[in-house]
């Protein structure tokens, strides 16, 4: 439907309609009817379809290299025994490793979405 809209809007404007008047009659906004302009004049073959609004990239986010790093260590870090297994741990043996590290609670954010964060057996028995 919406995108019937916007190619007939486009085609009155083609064939001689002022602007305001398309707007106004399909009760869009100026924003709206330009938008849709802009997009045809580039000249793409689908511009009257939506764009997707999932940003393209994301800089900030932890990559899976270093996720599967974090988790690698974790493990390893498990299965020796007497060793600490924290976040602090796991941020020394990236540093060995000569990867900058993500912060605290992104780790543990990796840890838990993982399903490698344990309750603290001391600490349940005191509630």
């Amino acid at each position: 439907m919406d995108e019937e809209t916007r190619k007939q809007a486009i085609l009155r404007y083609v064939n001689g309609a002022s602007p305001k008047s398309i707007y106004t009659d399909l009760k869009r906004s100026k924003y709206w009817f330009f938008k849709w302009l802009k997009r045809f004049q580039n000249g793409d073959l689908d511009w009257y379809k939506d764009r997707p609004k999932v940003p393209l990239r994301s800089p900030t986010k932890t990559s899976k290299r270093v996720e599967q790093l974090i988790v690698s260590i974790r493990e390893q870090l498990e299965s020796e025994p007497f060793a600490q297994i924290g976040v602090s741990a796991i941020k020394w043996e990236l540093s060995k490793l000569g990867i900058d590290f993500p912060s605290d609670s992104t780790i543990n954010r990796i840890l838990k979405k993982e399903g490698l964060v344990k309750k603290n057996f001391l600490c349940s028995q005191r509630s």
